[in-house]
């Protein structure tokens, strides 16, 4: 790989772009969470947990229904025990919010799931049509939330909340679809 210098006095690329009317109206606050695909969840949330000093947010599985979270009060062992697959863990700490989700293998093409970023709605809504323009693959857009691939296989999520309390961010607190845990026979 070769890394490209500019001589004194050369064209940039933001030189050679005009930049987009009214872009600094709107704003991209900050990464939200750093998303990391594992193929041990429980190993890789226990690992980092340990080495970061992180608690865990929420534990999520995907139902039929769509995602569903784990009461707080149930671990591991209450999912395992009621046939509960977890696909995804939110683990934080101060500013630090690493979210792991399970994949069968440890891919090939990477370990990052996706980069979370926090923005407003104004820049939400330019990205809605600036993504496509640019050769992005759009994969979820919603009103507060916009989801994309781009050229350079990186899975953007924009969200136009914060994760300042990751708890109150799980699918169960959201929307009250929490998991059933209750044991059909022990």
């Amino acid at each position: 790989m070769h890394c490209a210098r500019l001589l004194p006095g050369s064209a940039t690329f933001s030189d050679q772009h005009d930049p987009t009317p009214g872009l600094t109206d709107m704003t991209l606050h900050s990464f939200t969470h750093l998303a990391l695909r594992v193929a041990d969840l429980r190993w890789a949330e226990e690992f980092y947990r340990d080495l970061f000093a992180l608690e865990v947010a929420f534990r999520e599985a995907e139902t039929p229904e769509g995602w569903g979270t784990l009461p707080e009060s149930a671990g591991w062992d209450d999912a395992d025990r009621s046939g509960i697959e977890l696909g995804l863990v939110m683990l934080h700490r101060d500013g630090l919010r690493l979210a792991l989700d399970a994949a069968e293998q440890a891919p090939a093409h990477g370990q990052i799931s996706h980069v979370g970023v926090f923005a407003d709605g104004d820049e939400l809504d330019r990205l809605r049509t600036a993504a496509p323009a640019a050769g992005c693959r759009i994969v979820t857009d919603r009103p507060r939330a916009l989801v994309f691939d781009d050229p350079l296989g990186v899975r953007w999520e924009l969200n136009t909340f914060a994760y300042d309390d990751p708890p109150s961010l799980s699918t169960g607190a959201r929307t009250g679809r929490w998991l059933d845990i209750t044991l059909s026979n022990p």
